[in-house]
């Protein structure tokens, strides 16, 4: 099964990828862009008041990490994040004490519930890109200057004058 698409900046910065001007206006144009860079995200209504300053925290560090490429529909994910992330920690504290109570069989039904909830956080994490390797997947690699060092680049340019 193939990957997603990767936005031209990234193909073009990569080397991997000439395209001629049509396909890349094609693909431009199939490209989603954000009507505007936001500034804020603000919480959804239904979530609890409790896990609105957990919410506003990562939704900070989103904003800050990839103003560009953040919508507001991401502030439902963050806050299925949040919620998710919270049952998480609640499950974990009940497997930790049925553990302590030595029954082994409630903790490895806990367990299996606290595995579902970091799968779910990790996935929602993955999409906002707060994760290492989704981070990878969505910045632009910078375009190195090579020119000055390589001899063969050197060479033709003396040829060239």
């Amino acid at each position: 099964m193939p990957g997603p698409r990767l936005p031209i900046e990234v193909l073009e910065a990569r080397g991997r990828k000439h395209m001629g001007k049509q396909e890349r206006q094609e693909r431009e144009d199939a490209q989603p862009k954000p009507s505007k860079e936001v500034k804020r995200l603000v919480a959804p209504a239904w979530l609890p008041d409790n896990l609105r300053p957990e919410f506003n925290r990562i939704a900070a560090a989103v904003v800050d990490l990839m103003p560009k490429l953040v919508i507001r529909p991401d502030a439902d994910t963050i806050a299925n994040y949040c919620v998710i992330y919270e049952s998480w920690k609640h499950v974990t504290n009940l497997a930790n004490a049925v553990l302590s109570a030595g029954d082994l069989e409630g903790a490895q039904a806990w367990s299996l519930v606290q595995d579902r909830y970091f799968k779910q956080a990790r996935a929602c994490a993955t999409d906002l890109g707060l994760t290492l390797s989704s981070r990878c997947r969505l910045v632009v690699p910078e375009k190195e200057d090579r020119g000055e060092d390589n001899p063969f680049l050197r060479l033709r340019e003396v040829k060239r004058a």
